[in-house]
């Protein structure tokens, strides 16, 4: 077995174990009394985990209170295939960037949980994406100028908790106010945490919990990035009057909600490294995320692959790391980090064998099709037949196109789950 299909074998076997269906149907059983106890439970998925959520969940509901899940229940995904076999309203969204259905989305889920009372149970069932998935403005501000700020966001170099601080305070859903639309009925929230300090207010933007950010830190997280005199008019008012203004702010604490982490970065990675060791391989788990430029992270990672002298060596590291957009080119930044590490690989004049796997854990790097990349002697050998030049699709962020002409692209489809980013890097 090759290298490259060893790393792809782990990440297939780890995304089946780190199934949401799996993972919310077990998680289920500790709120029985809660469900129990309640009159009517109201279902709600957001985020691009969110179809097989759904679908652990009503495994579980469907054996013992089928009769009181109030109507139909509420998913939003991004595109995908619904796999699963029960009952729900799945509405496709838009993800990176929001758009029309990212609020005609916002508006029925605000609606169905409206419905409940203080006799009810609204279940949330969350993960990464619906940030973009979900999306309504707040009074004001027009859609177009909160995609703007959006794009403006995602190419500035700031990370997903900056970026979720300031889409908390331009919406009348993120930070906490989807929570506040259920009252006052419970409400437990299931979280599968796709950003690397497991921070809930952030994962996607905290629909559902309290927030402790404010309108000067959004401002600030602007100020800092020098974008605060380039986003919409619309908005930098909106700031300013909630900065000014206490009772615009996000709701700071609930007394009905419920949060669990149930997966995150830091627990696939441990499935990884569970898996790597039955493989008979000496492991090494990283347990520093990466969370600089990709560009910079891929050098510290080949800098410490190139100081391990055993040669039979698994290393697992994972993270979220930053894409400096300057150029115009496709890519993503699994494939960025990888292109970087490719460069300093050949550079280096390395003689071991090495194989570097980057990859999002839901399938999908940036706006493309690929779910990362990888690094590794065959990479090598299209590189040298293409006479490729790493420099410049590095200089033009393309590096998608880079890895389509050296057959490197990892390419399996939207996995149903969301934490994060993973490297495996094997030394042979």
């Amino acid at each position: 077995m090759t290298l490259r299909a060893i790393a792809h074998s782990l990440f297939e076997e780890a995304i089946a174990l780190q199934s949401p269906s799996n993972i919310v149907r077990k998680s289920s059983e500790t709120y029985e009394p809660h469900f129990s106890n309640a009159s009517r439970i109201f279902p709600v998925a957001i985020g691009k985990a969110s179809v097989m959520m759904m679908d652990g969940l009503l495994n579980y509901l469907n054996k013992k209170h089928q009769s009181k899940i109030y109507k139909q229940p509420i998913v939003v995904s991004n595109p995908q295939v619904n796999n699963s076999n029960y009952n729900f309203k799945h509405i496709i969204s838009s993800h990176p960037t929001p758009d029309d259905k990212s609020v005609a989305a916002s508006k029925e889920i605000l609606e169905y949980v409206s419905n409940s009372n203080a006799n009810d149970l609204v279940v949330f069932l969350i993960s990464g994406g619906g940030s973009s998935l979900l999306s309504l403005p707040a009074d004001g501000i027009q859609l177009e100028d909160k995609i703007e700020l959006t794009n403006l966001l995602l190419a500035s170099g700031c990370n997903i908790n900056e970026i979720n601080t300031v889409r908390k305070h331009v919406s009348n859903i993120k930070g906490g106010r989807l929570n506040s639309a259920a009252l006052p009925s419970k409400t437990i929230s299931l979280i599968i945490s796709d950003v690397i300090n497991d921070d809930v207010s952030s994962i996607a933007s905290g629909p559902t919990v309290a927030d402790s950010s404010t309108f000067a830190d959004a401002i600030n997280v602007l100020n800092k990035y020098n974008i605060f005199d380039k986003v919409p008019l619309s908005v930098r008012e909106h700031l300013k009057k909630g900065k000014d203004n206490s009772s615009y702010e996000t709701p700071k604490d609930f007394s009905n909600n419920i949060t669990e982490i149930i997966s995150s970065n830091n627990v696939f990675k441990e499935t990884l490294y569970i898996l790597a060791k039955n493989k008979n391989f000496n492991v090494i788990k990283v347990d520093k995320p990466y969370e600089g430029l990709a560009v910079d992270d891929a050098i510290k990672l080949y800098e410490y692959v190139d100081s391990i002298d055993n040669q039979n060596t698994i290393l697992i590291s994972g993270g979220e790391t930053l894409v400096n957009l300057t150029g115009t080119g496709k890519g993503g930044r699994n494939q960025e980090f990888a292109l970087s590490f490719l460069k300093k690989y050949i550079n280096s004049e390395c003689k071991k064998d090495i194989c570097l796997y980057s990859v999002g854990t839901d399938g999908i790097d940036g706006p493309t099709d690929a779910a990362g990349a990888i690094v590794d002697n065959e990479t090598i050998n299209h590189y040298h037949k293409g006479d490729l030049d790493i420099d410049l699709y590095l200089s033009n962020n393309d590096s998608y196109s880079f890895f389509e002409k050296t057959k490197s692209l990892v390419q399996v489809g939207a996995t149903g789950t969301n934490v994060a980013d993973v490297q495996i890097t094997i030394i042979k």
